[in-house]
């Protein structure tokens, strides 16, 4: 027990007297220290530029000094560029020098020689569209209730000008409308605009609303002629057709015949008996599947009336074709 505790006190003497003696003791020793950027005026950025994060200098100082920054990166001084003259403009070249070494410490050199590639640049920031590319169809029986859309539209992005191309557009992950099965907010991803260009925020939402669809007829709506002022009387039989429309299904089953008009171009056509198709004004939201019938009689001139049915026009009257159809 004696011998150990003599063998520590003598490591703890040693100790002391190397300790003693390495801050007394001078060497040079390579020192890899940190390069900061001072003077940079305000919103201008090196960003893109060419610049090493460290830099090797021959330090002249004390052992101990230069043993702890060594093995325990103590803090011995740092490699200051200053910028405080320089304005957005070309690619230039800087050479560091040893007067741009700050310590308390001797510098003798700069080993091996650093030259930075700086390009000093205004610092950007713009609000820039979001785009995506959308598609597929819905699964049979699904519709939207409105058009899906990006929250937010638009996205902050940062970084120097000279990166910002123009028309430059953020892009969203693209989606596949067949995959969607019901309503929700679905996050998105947005795509990096390049490599110094920054995004204050990664993804977006896109806003779905799906509803199920549903047929419906509905009967007995009346046909309206169109006709030029002046004209004779016009009478279209039959006067009145089944319409067959799909839909959102709520809305579908809240459905009146006064949301749709249903008309025959007449125009300035001559006197006679025509076959014309049916045309229909409906809602936007709605796809019509069909008119029953498809097409209607209509005489013009003589004999026509407004309310005119399928038994006032017989099938063996003679039917002028309307201009432009093959005789």
């Amino acid at each position: 027990m004696n011998r150990l505790g003599l063998k520590i006190s003598c490591l703890l003497i040693s100790i002391v007297i190397w300790v003693q003696v390495a801050s007394h003791s001078t060497v040079q020793q390579s020192a890899n220290l940190p390069l900061v950027i001072h003077g940079l005026g305000e919103n201008l950025t090196l960003e893109g530029s060419q610049i090493d994060s460290h830099v090797n200098v021959v330090l002249e100082g004390s052992k101990l000094r230069l043993f702890l920054h060594r093995f325990f990166q103590r803090y011995v001084g740092e490699v200051r560029v200053n910028l405080w003259d320089k304005e957005p403009g070309k690619e230039f070249s800087y050479e560091v020098v040893p007067t741009d070494v700050f310590s308390d410490l001797k510098v003798v050199a700069i080993k091996p020689k650093v030259r930075l590639r700086l390009t000093v640049d205004k610092q950007e920031f713009r609000l820039l569209p979001i785009v995506q590319d959308q598609s597929g169809q819905l699964p049979k029986g699904l519709a939207f209730l409105e058009t899906p859309y990006l929250k937010p539209d638009s996205v902050l992005v940062s970084g120097p000008s000279r990166f910002f191309k123009e028309n430059l557009k953020i892009v969203a992950k693209p989606i596949d409308f067949s995959e969607l099965q019901k309503s929700g907010n679905i996050s998105v991803p947005l795509e990096q605009p390049g490599e110094f260009l920054y995004l204050v925020t990664s993804k977006v939402s896109l806003d779905v609303q799906i509803a199920s669809l549903s047929d419906r007829t509905l009967a007995n709506i009346p046909v309206v002629p169109l006709v030029d002022a002046g004209r004779p009387a016009v009478g279209v039989s039959p006067p009145v057709v089944d319409v067959m429309v799909r839909g959102v299904a709520d809305s579908v089953s809240a459905l009146t015949a006064n949301r749709f008009m249903v008309t025959v171009s007449v125009g300035a056509l001559e006197d006679g008996i025509y076959e014309l198709p049916g045309q229909i004004d409906s809602p936007p939201w709605l796809e019509v599947i069909g008119l029953d019938p498809p097409s209607f009689q209509v005489i013009v001139g003589s004999g026509a009336s407004a309310d005119s049915s399928s038994e006032d026009l017989d099938s063996d009257v003679f039917t002028r074709p309307v201009e432009g159809e093959d005789d």
